[in-house]
């Protein structure tokens, strides 16, 4: 088999070999990171584009007529693969997943398959009319007369070809940088070609006749391709990251890559950092301060950096078809918030501190009042006004005691970091019952059917049963007051019904009677217990509130969500 050598070929060698390369990194970026369609798309397209520029570097160093028709129709199998692909590649390249469908990519490539079909058995000269070999500077070349089949899949090509420019194109005016170079460099480099290729197919000078230049054009976006690929990371951010960031957010913006580096900021992050180093190009563990942070799991952190300034960072992941590409990370000033939070926290710790106080000091003090004058009443020669001022001493001496655990309950009540765990209502009041039955003798207590109803919450449910049937007792004006316990549940929650045979409250208290009142927590009536009850029930998702008795007396009604209901709210 003869040969020739000519300096037309050597671009063309160039192409092959750059694409090549490119294929083959792609692969084997596939092979470390998992597939995902811009990346698979990539390694096909230049891949066609290889062995397309490959074997017509092959047909111009053959001399055999034989030879170099054969070469002339292997070429068309990179060429016409190119097109579709790069369509392909585009789509995925700009995210429009929706497009993706494998039927629909399937059938970007009917076209080429029927015309490459066509090509090599040219049924009625479908695919070529004639062909010849001429010599233009020295050099034997191949001419083919295109048939019908030929132009229509030229044609097919370009209408893709262009498509897959304009979608590109029209992407790349909504970009920043790095990303509108990355779109830059891909429209370039496919332009080129394509510009030649319309001079070839036109016949205008100084491309007109001679040497096929059209794939010696293609060495263009092989190059422009690979710096795509190796400087601005196109493999691994794409444009996504950039729509999925936000292009005119107030915040700091970074965008890491699958590597954690950073690739890209706004012009708002070395402000809120309070730096002017430059980030791009450096690992986000040393260009974030406190970046490490994101290690143990959490999506955000909040982070000093000057002063008495605060900024929250938030790690976002990116991907694209399922495949992860790296993080974006938001830069938010968060300095009056996490002022109000130190406040509310050095706030708490005084509550905390005075609550012990009252809890433990104010509590054993008063224990010890009330020991001391309960064995003065029982031991002690007392005047009936003595005795009568020592037992009014005494109970203002034990209601101290009990507000002190009003106060601890309430403390509680409000505290997020009280562990709460399902627990069986039904249970619960039941001992609640029978804690109040004791201490209070004289009062009947009646339970009726209870539902087997599990809810949400903490040990504070016993506190809500007790304070609310206490005030049934203390409040009434029957020397055995009767109380009626009950309670139904459906679906979505359980209801408990707690009724007394007292005086009942009026319609007017019903509507304060939960309130802390003007007084505070020492006014007048249940005031303090109450509010109690309606703090605890709300921070369990419930609702409480006062029905009239029949024939006399009140009914307080408590509902909790069931366990379920609320988990999945």
């Amino acid at each position: 088999m003869n040969w020739q050598y000519t300096a037309y070929a050597y671009p063309m060698v160039f192409a092959a070999v750059v694409a090549g390369v490119l294929s083959a990194y792609a692969v084997q970026f596939v092979r470390r990171r998992g597939r995902n369609p811009t990346v698979v798309s990539f390694a096909v397209l230049t891949a066609a584009v290889a062995f397309w520029t490959a074997t017509t570097a092959v047909k111009l160093f053959l001399v055999d007529p034989g030879a170099k028709l054969l070469a002339y129709k292997l070429l068309h199998v990179g060429a016409m693969a190119a097109a579709p692909t790069f369509f392909v590649f585009a789509l995925a390249y700009t995210d429009r997943r929706e497009l993706l469908d494998r039927h629909v990519v399937a059938s970007l490539y009917v076209v080429p398959a029927v015309f490459l079909v066509v090509l090599f058995t040219n049924p009625l000269e479908l695919g070529y009319t004639g062909w010849e070999l001429s010599t233009v500077d020295g050099v034997t070349v191949l001419s083919v007369a295109d048939g019908p089949m030929s132009v229509f899949g030229l044609v097919y090509g370009f209408v893709l070809l262009f498509l897959g420019l304009g979608i590109i194109g029209q992407y790349a005016l909504e970009l920043d940088r790095p990303y509108r170079t990355q779109a830059t460099l891909l429209i370039v480099g496919m332009l080129v070609p394509s510009v030649v290729a319309a001079l070839e197919l036109t016949g205008t000078p100084p491309l007109a006749g001679g040497v096929n230049l059209i794939p010696a054009s293609l060495a263009v976006p092989s190059v422009t391709f690979g710096i795509a690929v190796y400087r601005y990371k196109l493999l691994d951010i794409l444009p996504l990251a950039y729509a999925t960031a936000g292009a005119h957010s107030a915040d700091g913006l970074v965008v890491l890559d699958a590597d954690e580096v950073v690739v890209h900021v706004n012009d708002h992050v070395r402000p809120l950092l309070g730096t002017g180093d430059p980030l791009l190009g450096r690992p986000a563990s040393e260009a974030l301060p406190n970046y490490d942070d994101f290690g143990d799991g959490r999506s955000s952190c909040d982070v000093l950096v000057e002063d008495e300034r605060y900024v929250e960072l938030t790690r976002i992941p990116l991907d694209q078809a399922g495949d992860p590409l790296g993080w974006v990370i938001s830069v938010r000033d968060v300095t009056p918030r996490k002022h109000y939070e130190l406040a509310l926290e050095s706030r708490n710790d005084e509550l905390e501190v005075l609550n012990r106080i009252v809890r433990h000091d104010i509590r054993n003090d008063m224990q010890l009042v009330t020991a001391y004058i309960d064995i003065v009443l029982d031991h002690e020669p007392l005047s009936d006004e003595a005795r009568a001022q020592l037992e009014t001493a005494l109970r203002r001496a034990l209601n101290t005691v009990d507000l002190t655990d009003v106060l601890g309950q309430l403390m509680r009540a409000t505290n997020d970091d009280e562990r709460r765990r399902a627990l069986d209502v039904g249970d619960v009041l039941r001992e609640s019952v029978e804690d109040v039955r004791e201490g209070y003798p004289n009062a009947a207590f009646t339970v009726g059917g209870l539902p087997s109803a599990t809810v949400f919450a903490n040990d504070l449910l016993d506190s809500v049963f007790v304070n609310v049937l206490k005030n049934a007792v203390v409040h009434s004006d029957r020397d055995r007051p009767a109380i009626v316990v009950s309670g139904t549940a459906d679906d979505e929650g359980v209801t408990v019904r707690i009724a007394d045979d007292g005086p009942g409250i009026s319609d007017e208290q019903k509507s304060v009677v939960f309130g802390k009142g003007a007084k505070g927590l020492e006014s007048p009536g249940t005031g303090t217990g109450l509010y109690l009850v309606e703090t605890i029930v709300s921070n369990f998702g419930g609702t409480v509130h006062i029905e009239d008795n029949e024939p006399r007396g009140s009914v307080f009604v408590i509902d909790l969500p069931l366990a379920a209901v609320e988990a999945a709210d």
